[in-house]
């Protein structure tokens, strides 16, 4: 963020320490990414080799930082945001603060420059994470009928989830996938117990048109034995493709896939700002050891976004 602070040119509009917007306050287009990374896996320092930036973050997104900052550079009018605490459940997002300063309320497109492969992403996933317990009665192994086993429990417990297909869902032509998986199980203290808990954390990927409340509905219909606890829930957004200003972006990029994950288009969305994710990041190298972003990707970004913001002034 200092990096941003120090090559991005004024005026400074917003500066809480987690957020910073610069740029032209009256432009209709907020261009938006996100400055932290997942965990380093040895990949740092980063490196230019075989046309292409290799390093922490470089897909996920510095590429998109670094087109952000180049356009800023230039003069391009747009609103820029740089925020933190992306990588992270949205809980611990700073963007509500900002939001309730009214700064971006005018806005009529937030563009989030993701790792797309240069290629619009439409809408995004809502995206829950979960626990959910169950509870049982501790027995010698050698006597489990005196007992109840909770990892028992917990199989029968899950077979709804298991047994679920993913669900298409269509908007605008495009077709999300709702998916829940199980993703981390615990329990037992010992071999020769019979384990009175068991803990399973439960992934839901669920699609546009289901509310924060009726995904929770959705996710507790599936596990009726458990009790289960919400950690995070971060929602979905539908596709801004009939916004105008997308209309016209999509005259640059015809090519448009629906945005089978969560990104933060959807916090634009809940506060009724059209959103899409457009950015040079390579989708296949993210959060990868050897992540990396083409040159050519970053190019042609920075050349498609010039063109379409010189236009929507």
């Amino acid at each position: 963020m200092d990096l941003a602070r120090t090559l991005a040119p004024g005026p400074v509009l917003y500066d809480d320490g987690e957020c910073l917007l610069v740029g032209n306050s009256a432009a209709p287009v907020v261009l938006a990414g996100h400055v932290d990374t997942v965990p380093a896996q040895g990949n740092l320092p980063g490196r230019i080799d075989d046309g292409a930036v290799h390093g922490l973050g470089a897909s996920d997104m510095k590429g998109g930082i670094a087109v952000m900052l180049e356009l800023a550079r230039a003069g391009v009018p747009a609103r820029y945001l740089f925020f933190t605490r992306e990588e992270i459940p949205v809980e611990e997002s700073p963007l509500p603060a900002l939001f309730e300063t009214g700064l971006l309320e005018d806005a009529q497109l937030a563009v989030v420059l993701e790792p797309t492969d240069v290629i619009l992403h439409a809408g995004c996933l809502g995206n829950i994470q979960a626990l959910v317990a169950y509870r049982g009665e501790s027995a010698h192994s050698a006597r489990p009928w005196t007992g109840v086993n909770a990892i028992h429990e917990a199989v029968r417990g899950l077979e709804n989830v298991v047994r679920l297909e993913p669900l298409d869902v269509e908007h605008d032509g495009l077709v999300f996938r709702e998916v829940v998986s199980a993703v981390r199980i615990e329990g037992g203290i010992a071999a020769n117990v019979i384990p009175d808990r068991a803990m399973v954390e439960l992934n839901f990927r669920y699609a546009p048109g289901r509310s924060r409340d009726e995904a929770e509905e959705r996710l507790r219909s599936l596990v009726p034995r458990g009790e289960l606890e919400i950690l995070s829930n971060s929602p979905a957004a539908l596709p801004a493709l009939r916004n105008p200003l997308v209309v016209r972006l999509r005259e640059l990029v015809p090519q448009v896939s629906p945005k089978q994950a969560w990104t933060p288009v959807a916090q634009f969305a809940e506060r009724g700002i059209d959103a899409v994710n457009f950015g040079p990041g390579a989708t296949a190298y993210a959060h990868r050891r050897d992540e990396q972003v083409p040159i050519a990707n970053l190019e042609r970004c920075y050349e498609t976004l010039r063109t379409f913001l010189l236009g929507s002034v």
